[in-house]
């Protein structure tokens, strides 16, 4: 893998180890101080438009001198349900701060599996829990970096709602970013990475 591949890879590392890695309940709290009910939804469930950011405290270098902290928010939309309960849906939402001992752009990447917890709105579809045992690197036709879901011959399960009748064993992801991988290697090597905005993605749950 050359360069390129490992800082892209890195900041996947940042952005994705533990993003919404933390359970959610399994009811929502409403005004007066009641508790309303969720449900599982059965089915899958794909959403073709993944937008949001990441941000990198401080900055990503080449080097790497600090401890760093990196804040990812992600948001899906024009989400469609297949063989569910639930016959609309109308996003999903993730957001965390996580840490890491450097902010160097190519110095901690370890391949791993990497657990999303997803919330869906409405409040009333339980979350999901999307795990990959890994990702690998590409890219667009015009050459903007991301990343895909699972890694080649990697696997996929979803707990919570939309499994499927698998388990989601066929679920896949890809999140798409606006620069090039030319253009993110040249800032990281020069003033430093200080956010990376995600202009793309699908994610599908089955």
């Amino acid at each position: 893998m050359g360069d390129g591949g490992w800082r892209w890879a890195t900041v996947f590392v940042l952005a994705c180890t533990a993003v919404l890695a933390s359970a959610c309940s399994s009811g929502s709290t409403s005004a007066s101080g009641g508790s309303s009910a969720t449900t599982d939804a059965s089915g899958g469930v794909t959403c073709s438009h993944v937008t949001g950011g990441l941000s990198f405290s401080p900055p990503l270098t080449a080097t790497g001198t600090s401890p760093e902290t990196a804040t990812i928010e992600l948001h899906s939309s024009g989400c469609t349900t297949v063989g569910s309960n639930s016959s609309t849906v109308r996003s999903g939402t993730a957001a965390v701060t996580l840490t890491s001992p450097t902010n160097a752009c190519s110095g901690v990447l370890t391949l791993r599996s990497v657990a999303l917890v997803i919330h869906w709105s409405p409040a009333t579809i339980t979350p999901s829990v999307l795990d990959f045992s890994g990702y690998s690197i590409t890219s667009t036709p015009a050459g903007n970096g991301g990343f895909s879901f699972p890694d080649p011959g990697g696997t996929a399960k979803v707990t919570g709602s939309f499994a499927g009748s698998d388990a989601g064993a066929s679920s896949t992801a890809a999140l798409y970013f606006d620069p090039s991988v030319a253009q993110i290697q040249s800032v990281c090597r020069s003033s430093g990475l200080s956010s990376l905005p995600v202009t793309s993605g699908t994610v599908t749950l089955k």
